[in-house]
């Protein structure tokens, strides 16, 4: 080691390097400068770019944003015409006189003499009962009876002879009126054994065979012999709805319509009418009244009755405009370019249309097939092609 770097602890001495190489270290210096600039200029060049596209990105998303925000929707107006005076209503036609026979004593069928479909007059015969414990009853009772009625005839002969109390005889006359009333009892109750048609008609249904239990309902239900029913003239209760009950007057005519014959209506009138606004189904009930002479229309057949009201100007809608929710009925209306749900009043539903009753003008522009989370004040715009119905002109489109 030499004497200078013995003097610095073998450390070199910078002092004593020589002029180019402190050149060489200021050039290396000035290089990594430059290098740290351009490095950072391009960062932040790269910054810079990617700020401006975001920046530029952002409008164009807000504008799409904001078309999208705009629901394209097709509108309808209501049309304005005459209501359908024709209110169809369900019913079953019934026999203008109808019953069930049953048995005012029990008893055994001895025999039936008429069948399902036989017409029989008021008082004819249809069954005859076996009632064993009646009969019995009846010969004990007639036995008492003359009897009594023996004894009553010897008390008075005897009171005539002032062989006996006045008292005596009144209790033989007592004992002998009262077994008699008994054995004419027994013998109605004897008579119920024959059973018979109550009015004239037609027999409809028959329950009962020979040796049959027919019991009277006491201590049981009781069971019905035979049905029937008076075929000549029919009727046919409808409930009409309370909107349209004004409408109906008792004589109006009315047609009565078969699944069979739809195209050959029955011409029918109403014969009564309940006056009067059911509580629970808030319907009026009618009596319809028909001839049937020929027996064409059958008792228990399902009918439609159509009833000719009065009509009047009505709003009509296509079914397809509605919005059903918690607050009701609404149509969505476009208003100023932006949405307006209406709540409306629903009448007579005609299949593919409807009626609106209240909530909408003639002049006002429905939303057809608007979604459910269609939202009041959402901005629209009304496709160009949008066509009211009936053919009537355009909409035009609403900004």
């Amino acid at each position: 080691m030499t004497e200078k770097r013995h003097a610095h602890q073998g450390l070199p001495d910078l002092k004593l390097l020589d002029p180019e190489h402190h050149r060489t270290r200021g050039s290396v210096v000035r290089a990594a400068r430059l290098a740290t600039l351009i490095v950072v200029v391009l960062l932040l060049l790269g910054l810079g770019r990617t700020l401006f596209v975001r920046w530029s990105e952002s409008h164009v998303l807000e504008a799409r944003a904001a078309e999208n925000a705009v629901l394209h929707v097709r509108v309808t107006r209501p049309r304005g015409e005459q209501g359908d005076g024709r209110l169809t209503l369900p019913g079953t036609l019934q026999g203008i006189d109808e019953a069930q026979i049953y048995a005012r004593s029990s008893g055994y069928v001895k025999q039936w003499l008429k069948d399902i479909g036989a017409n029989v007059k008021k008082g004819e015969l249809l069954a005859t009962l076996d009632i064993p414990e009646v009969n019995r009853q009846v010969e004990e009772a007639t036995a008492n009876y003359q009897l009594a009625k023996t004894a009553y005839e010897r008390w008075s002969l005897l009171r005539t002879e002032d062989a006996v109390s006045q008292q005596e005889l009144d209790e033989k006359t007592g004992t002998y009126r009262q077994s008699e009333a008994v054995l004419q009892r027994l013998r109605q109750q004897l008579a119920f054994g024959q059973v018979v048609a109550p009015f004239d008609g037609t027999v409809t249904r028959r329950n009962v065979n020979i040796g049959d239990l027919v019991n009277a309902g006491y201590g049981g239900s009781a069971q019905a012999l035979f049905s029937m029913a008076q075929t000549d003239r029919l009727h046919v209760y409808a409930y009409v709805p309370q909107d349209r009950a004004a409408q109906v007057r008792v004589g109006d005519s009315v047609d009565i319509l078969q699944a069979g014959a739809p195209d050959k209506p029955v011409k029918a009138r109403i014969a009564r009418s309940a006056n009067a606004i059911d509580l629970s189904s808030r319907t009026l009930q009618i009596d319809i009244e028909v001839s049937n002479p020929q027996h064409t229309l059958l008792p228990g057949a399902y009918v439609e009755v159509a009833l000719q009201l009065r009509a009047g100007q009505t709003l009509v809608l296509p079914t397809n405009t509605l919005l059903f929710g918690a607050n009701g009925t609404q149509v969505a209306l476009v208003r100023d370019g932006k949405v307006l749900r209406q709540n409306v009043t629903v009448g007579t539903d005609f299949g593919k249309t409807v009626e609106i009753r209240s909530g909408i003008a003639r002049d006002d522009l429905v939303i057809v097939n608007p979604p459910d989370a269609i939202a009041p004040g959402q901005a629209v715009a009304v496709e160009v092609d949008s066509v009211s119905p009936a053919g009537s002109a355009p909409a035009k489109p609403v900004k």
